[in-house]
């Protein structure tokens, strides 16, 4: 079984095959296989190969007379461990205008939007060396012909989202993932400003980018399908009484919130960003929300926890990666059902249970999260059946925090 580390050039590769008169060898042959572009007669006789050892012969009669295309596309043997090990660490779905390659065992970031490759690049200077150690350093920062790249060090390590969604992650291994996340709030720099100032702030980070996220989709053909499917599933009012509920909530845990400092923060710890092995007990942080200067990097102490819990708590990875069914339930309303049975109740009571030991309050954190899936709408109109699962667990998030008031 042969997989790709760099799918941004395989379409392109594939095109081109169309084209080929000879059969073409796309990789070097893994025992008894190889990727190859074959003619009918080919193709039949290594598909109705009697066995492993008669497929190889024809495999390897094929390679002697085969072409063999040049292109800087790696392609890696998913039976062999190590294979699999740099396949799935770089299995992260990229967003649409960026590019993710490895190159030499180091991971290459590109997109068109310069400014943000920029901030995501400087992070790691600005951040205090207390946080370095959950970070990885990027380096080597470009800009060319409309695009911005960086590179890292490529960790052989899936993201958290992959073990989370295949259901790998035991108690254990998320006790550990807690360890380590609450490691970093505690070791966050805090900058000291004032209940009433840190409120004034969470409502700008917070409610008014999701105001302002929510005003572009309502705008939207995306939005407004969405807005009709949400009344016809019985969500009062559709994305406006969405964004009504929510206000209140946030408000309400805004006010309520105790802390006195912004602290600072990654912006953006969902479990795709998190590589995680626990094995030998890493987690690194990468593809932050970036800072040019420190200021940049500093939010509302809530913020980066409810980025978590949206995977943890709200099943955010599920709907991200297309894990999940839409169904209508007995009163006709619509009922968000992520596959394997989405996070399972005993991980969301870990990380109750651990909130409340060092000192944060649920709702309020489940009320951030909230808008947190309200404000990400719009980054996800290319994928429009992502935008009812993302709406429906804000909903139900909300239904929640209603509940408990």
């Amino acid at each position: 079984m042969v997989g790709t580390l760099d799918m941004t050039h395989l379409d392109a590769l594939i095109a081109k095959m169309r084209y080929t008169l000879d059969p073409v060898l796309l990789s070097s042959v893994f025992d008894d296989d190889a990727l190859m572009v074959l003619y009918a007669k080919d193709a039949y006789a290594v598909v109705n190969a009697a066995d492993g050892r008669a497929r190889r012969s024809e495999i390897l009669r094929i390679e002697k007379v085969a072409v063999t295309t040049a292109h800087d596309i790696n392609f890696v043997d998913l039976r062999e461990a190590e294979g699999l090990r740099k396949f799935l660490s770089g299995a992260t779905e990229p967003r649409g205008f960026n590019r993710l390659t490895v190159q030499q065992d180091v991971f290459v970031k590109s997109s068109t939007d310069v400014a943000k490759m920029r901030a995501e690049h400087d992070y790691f200077a600005l951040a205090p060396s207390s946080l370095q150690r959950f970070l990885l350093p990027t380096f080597d920062y470009r800009e060319a012909n409309g695009r911005a790249s960086y590179k890292m060090e490529h960790i052989r390590v899936p993201d958290a989202a992959l073990q989370f969604v295949l259901g790998t992650l035991s108690h254990s291994d998320i006790t550990q993932l807690l360890n380590h996340f609450f490691t970093f709030v505690a070791t966050r720099e805090a900058d000291p400003i004032g209940q009433s100032a840190v409120a004034d702030i969470g409502r700008t980070q917070i409610l008014t980018k999701m105001r302002e996220r929510l005003a572009e989709l309502k705008g939207t053909p995306e939005g407004k399908q969405l807005d009709d499917l949400l009344s016809a599933g019985a969500v009062a009012e559709g994305l406006a009484g969405l964004e009504t509920r929510a206000t209140a909530l946030i408000e309400q845990n805004l006010a309520h919130h105790q802390s006195d400092h912004l602290a600072f923060s990654h912006g953006d710890p969902c479990f795709s960003n998190i590589l995680f092995d626990r094995r030998i007990g890493l987690m690194r942080l990468i593809d932050p929300r970036g800072a040019l200067r420190r200021q940049d990097a500093m939010l509302h102490p809530l913020y980066d926890i409810a980025k978590f819990s949206h995977s943890l708590c709200g099943g955010y990875d599920f709907v991200n990666n297309g894990l999940f069914s839409v169904e209508i339930d007995d009163a006709l309303q619509w009922e968000m059902r992520p596959h394997r049975g989405g996070v399972p109740a005993w991980v969301q009571d870990l990380f109750r249970t651990r909130l409340a030991q060092e000192g944060w309050d649920y709702a309020e954190v489940r009320a951030v999260e909230a808008s947190l899936f309200l404000s990400m709408l719009p980054l996800h109109r290319d994928h429009p059946r992502k935008l009812l699962g993302f709406a429906l667990i804000a909903n139900g998030i909300i239904q929640e925090l209603e509940a408990l008031a």
